[in-house]
């Protein structure tokens, strides 16, 4: 299926893309950093063979949704609840990958009414003296530019940007050289580097200004709500050699989240939902929740 849009109450865009059975049941994906809806694995058969309809969101600024001034992990919460009424979802799972996991939590704090189960895949945490010392180099040097000098944060995007669109496979491969070795194996399949190449180039359509907001305004800010009152059932994966986000950083949710359980994955790294997104997923899964499944009313259609 093509992308669709809905055009929310400010009147921005929030762009979005439906994988699997549209008369399944709905799990709201959050991307990554620097990602976008495309940011999915290459195969979705078991969504259609297991009736899960998944629907993911191009966050403000990222492909082609609307950049938001004011956004914040709330506020993206009520363009996400906005979205479910349009589209007739009174209950769904939430996941959120990697960048994408502090809004899925924004989400279930927000509207624990409408979430039936949060999933964490290799999750970004709050920075802290501690969580920010289990960083990698590369990882904690970026983030620090985010937090203190996000003028430079915006000037190395814009680079980014730049570069990408002379040489793009350059970029995405020193993108993607701090990885751990069991994400270089996972990067040797060419489907898999498709997907992440077309997702990166995504993100960066409407400029680097959402990329670099929502690194330096929101992900190394205050979030704005409490962890311990997520109520959600929460499920947690990560893998233990991921370079990208420390697991100490699932182990923090699983501290704080009340009915959390977390899976740790010995020899894996950062890209385990392109490994394991079957079982993840339909751990998400709810065969016997009722919910509605409407016309896309207010939702329309754009092409890629």
């Amino acid at each position: 299926m093509g992308s669709q849009y809905l055009i929310l109450k400010d009147q921005r865009i929030l762009s979005y893309k439906e994988y699997g059975a549209l008369n399944g049941f709905p799990v709201i994906y959050y991307h990554g950093s620097q990602s976008s809806r495309f940011e999915m694995h290459h195969n979705m058969h078991f969504a259609d063979e297991h009736a899960l309809r998944v629907i993911a969101i191009d966050r403000p600024g990222h492909g082609d949704s609307c950049f938001n001034p004011l956004g914040s992990l709330l506020s993206f919460a009520d363009d996400v609840a906005q979205l479910l009424s349009a589209l007739g979802i009174t209950k769904c799972s939430v996941l959120g990958m990697s960048a994408g996991a502090p809004f899925a939590m924004a989400f279930a704090y927000k509207y624990p009414e409408s979430v039936h189960k949060l999933g964490l895949v290799s999750g970004f945490g709050p920075l802290s003296k501690v969580n920010t010392g289990r960083l990698s180099r590369e990882v904690r040097l970026m983030l620090g530019i985010a937090k203190t000098f996000p003028w430079l944060l915006r000037l190395m995007l814009v680079l980014q940007r730049r570069r990408m669109d002379k040489q793009s496979g350059e970029a995405l491969k020193d993108y993607l050289s701090i990885m751990s070795f069991p994400d270089q194996e996972i990067l040797r399949e060419r489907p898999v580097l498709d997907v992440i190449n077309k997702t990166f180039r995504e993100a960066f359509k409407k400029g680097s200004k959402g990329v670099a907001y929502e690194l330096s305004k929101i992900l190394v800010r205050d979030w704005g709500f409490d962890l311990g009152k997520i109520p959600a059932n929460t499920l947690i994966w990560h893998g233990y050699e991921d370079n990208n986000v420390p697991v100490n950083w699932s182990m923090y949710f699983r501290a704080f989240i009340p009915n959390s359980d977390l899976k740790i994955i010995k020899n894996e790294g950062h890209l385990i939902l392109f490994k394991y997104a079957s079982n993840i997923f339909l751990d998400l899964k709810d065969d016997h929740v009722a919910y509605a499944i409407n016309e896309r009313k207010s939702a329309k259609s754009v092409s890629e």
